[in-house]
């Protein structure tokens, strides 16, 4: 329950609350408490999308048009700037989780990998499973 006494009491959150995308980020923060985080995992979570609706915004995004392709071109420009930490990714992937359970966003479309990559797949899995070799001898082959 400290979390939520810290929601009540952060501005971080009352500010995000209070934006043009406050419902959406009440839900994010029960997210957020469900998954069990601590106060500084909500804090950076809160603070990257924080930092993602901005980077949309002043790219003329629309929420609606966001995406995994959205937030991965967005943690390349975040890390010229700052240091991008390890649950970053995953703090932006719950927003779009978030906003595609809210009906905001459509739901993601499943990968089809290419011929190619089907075919190196299939010759990693025989690497490891028939001559057992680790993942770090795989790439060099």
């Amino acid at each position: 329950m400290q979390i939520e006494a810290y929601l009540r009491r952060s501005r971080l959150f009352r500010d995000l609350r209070s934006g043009p995308h406050g419902q959406h980020i009440e839900r994010f923060a029960a997210r957020l408490v469900e998954t069990g985080l601590r106060r500084h995992g909500v804090w950076r979570s809160l603070n990257v999308v924080k930092g993602f609706l901005r980077w949309s915004e002043r790219g003329g995004r629309a929420l609606a048009n966001v995406d995994e392709l959205s937030v991965d071109r967005y943690l390349r420009s975040r890390a010229r700037r700052q240091t991008v930490q390890p649950g970053d990714r995953a703090a932006l992937m719950r927003w779009l989780s978030v906003l595609r359970d809210g009906g905001v966003i459509a739901q993601a479309v499943p990968y089809v990998p290419t011929p190619h990559e089907r075919i190196f797949e299939a010759f990693a899995s025989y690497l490891r499973v028939e001559r057992g070799l680790v993942p770090t001898s795989i790439i060099r082959h």
